[in-house]
């Protein structure tokens, strides 16, 4: 009788430790594929050589844990979305310079370029509406659409936790801050035929993308 009330108290105790253990972990991010990137420095590689993408925001972006098949996403922000469009088309320029020792230089984005993401309002009274983002190609040609609703969509649209961190839910306790991030690889792949590459560089903290041109992916 008295094992078992003491398995009973071993197994109550445990489970109450057990529970905040579950909560600190998961916003960690412990349980998820994805990690944000806020512990790297955001770049891309051109010619071999790695340049500072600024403004893009190491925070906004993610990327899976794991090394194989590995994707991109960076989160639902109308601006770094366009500017990442700019990277895939090229409309940039190249700015060398040490500033930092560990990068070759700067991105200069052109400041003429089409707007490839547009935020509207979809009214579905005089009242009420829903923000919807639309992402647009070269063309002009509207490649995918998502209702702000702050959560994933189920297609290229992630819920990824950003480790380490916790939002206040209002009532005076706070949860995990969770994000939509959109998946740059699978929509760049699937709608403009373009491949994105990831090489992570553990020792100098960088993480450079690498998007090829559609006429050079066989």
């Amino acid at each position: 009788m008295k094992k078992r009330v003491s398995l009973s108290i071993f197994v109550f105790v445990f489970a109450m430790l057990s529970i905040p253990a579950f909560f600190i972990m998961q916003s960690y991010g412990v349980f998820q594929k994805e990690k944000v990137l806020s512990d790297y420095a955001l770049a891309i590689e051109v010619n071999g050589k790695s340049y500072a993408t600024w403004p893009l925001i190491n925070g906004y972006a993610a990327m899976d844990k794991a090394e194989e098949n590995r994707q991109f996403y960076y989160r639902m922000d109308t601006s770094g979305l366009q500017n990442l469009f700019q990277l895939a088309y090229q409309e940039y320029e190249i700015e060398p310079n040490d500033t930092n020792p560990y990068l070759a230089g700067q991105i200069n984005y052109s400041s003429d370029a089409m707007n490839y993401v547009q935020e509207e309002q979809q009214y579905l009274n005089a009242n009420d509406f829903i923000p919807i983002v639309k992402v647009f190609n070269h063309d002009g040609q509207l490649i995918y659409t998502y209702e702000k609703t702050g959560k994933g969509d189920g297609k290229l649209v992630q819920s990824i936790i950003h480790q380490g961190m916790t939002r206040s839910n209002g009532n005076g306790s706070s949860k995990a801050a969770r994000d939509p991030y959109l998946n740059i690889t699978a929509l760049f792949q699937d709608q403009l035929h373009m491949d994105v590459q990831l090489t992570v560089d553990e020792e100098r903290k960088i993480v450079s993308i690498r998007i090829n041109k559609p006429e050079a992916r066989s």
